[in-house]
């Protein structure tokens, strides 16, 4: 364990990191928050986790740690800065994680969400899929927005249809997911294929079309988006877009790390790969 007293007296760093992020149930954080924690134990520090949703307020209260020199720095999962914004976060020890943020100069470390989208819709395009829909996350996330681009980017590279209710406005959750395909099976023209924001909105989607009598993949394709455990044991196996969540932690953390040891040098921020995991709730459409 980090003696953070002890360290203190050695040095002018506490030795104590502040993650926070918008929902500490959601399956998305978990493996992020292992490799933090593995890479925080090689640098001799201790992690303290704040679940704020979208609280700001619960935010300041963590950002006090910082400004008060109780804490070294912050890893910001949950998309938004926790300090009036006329302060500049260049000025402080944050990184930024899978979410940018808009107009913050920080270190981000992710992946390219409009490219893994465009790949993601790409694939059911090359399987044959036409009239593809997609489901998107919360209305303000900057998430929502990138991957919603990757979507339309697909859509007009591969000429594939268009329609009104082709996006269908969700939150990263199952329910979203089945009420969203809900309404998309209620249509005269439904879609063959459904691309979601998220894992758990692709799950809601399968329970949705199987709770309707469809098959999937046979009568629907569906694919998510960020590859979490739940995705890959649901039947059928979930293809999606893999997210390399452990190391993203690990170099967020060391990002971090490298910040405290130098402060008066930003480091670079860190494009991560991802792929597309190919499982079993894709195939070409059935003749109609």
């Amino acid at each position: 364990a980090v003696n953070i007293n002890a360290r203190g007296l050695r040095s002018k760093t506490s030795g104590l990191v502040v993650v926070l992020l918008p929902d500490i149930a959601n399956p998305f954080f978990s493996v992020l928050l292992q490799g933090i924690e593995e890479q925080a134990r090689s640098h001799d520090m201790s992690v303290l986790i704040g679940d704020t949703g979208v609280d700001r307020a619960i935010a300041e209260n963590y950002w006090r740690l910082l400004e008060g020199q109780r804490a070294d720095g912050i890893i910001l999962l949950n998309g938004f800065l926790p300090f009036h914004p006329a302060r500049r976060a260049a000025d402080y020890p944050i990184v930024v994680v899978s979410e940018r943020i808009g107009g913050v100069d920080a270190p981000f470390v992710g992946i390219d969400n409009v490219a893994a989208a465009f790949d993601a819709v790409s694939h059911l395009a090359r399987l044959g899929h036409t009239r593809i829909a997609h489901i998107s996350g919360p209305a303000e996330n900057v998430l929502t927005a990138e991957r919603r681009a990757g979507y339309r980017k697909a859509v007009e590279a591969h000429g594939l249809d268009e329609w009104p209710e082709a996006i269908q406005p969700g939150e990263f959750s199952i329910r979203a997911g089945r009420a969203a395909t809900g309404r998309l099976l209620g249509l005269r023209a439904r879609p063959t294929a459904i691309f979601t924001a998220n894992d758990e909105i692709a799950i809601g989607a399968i329970m949705e079309a199987k709770a309707q009598g469809l098959r999937v993949p046979h009568d629907l394709s569906v694919v998510g988006f960020d590859d979490i455990e739940m995705g890959q044991i649901c039947d059928p196996a979930l293809t999606t877009v893999y997210q390399p969540r452990r190391e993203m932690g690990r170099k967020a953390l060391e990002t971090l790390a490298r910040w405290v040891e130098a402060p008066g040098r930003r480091p670079a921020d860190i494009l991560l790969d991802y792929k597309l995991a190919v499982r079993d709730s894709a195939m070409p459409p059935a003749a109609r």
